[in-house]
């Protein structure tokens, strides 16, 4: 198994766990045949190559202006899968950074 091949595996299988509805990671990997400390170790590897990827790669979204806005104050809203956030004037941008980077990772 080629070390890509190995990679979409466990993202697989954390991704079937996240969305098991299971609480405890031990119980679903028992069900499942998975070593428990294996799927720490690989969530924990996934996470930080998601986090060192976006600090050292800037990736561009595509805008889509469905309608013009007319009032200087009207809020920006963010679509991202089915998820939309509204941002408006004086808003946390580190707050939006890290919502956008837990949809983009939990948004097919």
């Amino acid at each position: 198994m080629s070390p890509d091949e190995r990679k979409q595996l466990w993202q697989q299988r954390i991704e079937s766990y996240r969305s098991s509805g299971e609480s405890s990671i031990k119980a679903w990997c028992k069900q499942n045949q998975v070593g428990h400390q294996s799927i720490y170790k690989w969530m924990k590897r996934l996470e930080l190559e998601t986090t060192e990827t976006s600090r050292t790669s800037p990736q561009w979204l595509t805008v889509e202006v469905s309608h013009p806005l007319d009032e200087k104050n009207s809020p920006l809203i963010v679509n991202i899968g089915e998820f939309s956030i509204e941002v408006k004037e004086g808003f946390n941008p580190l707050l939006f950074n890290e919502v956008v980077q837990v949809l983009k990772t939990h948004v097919k």
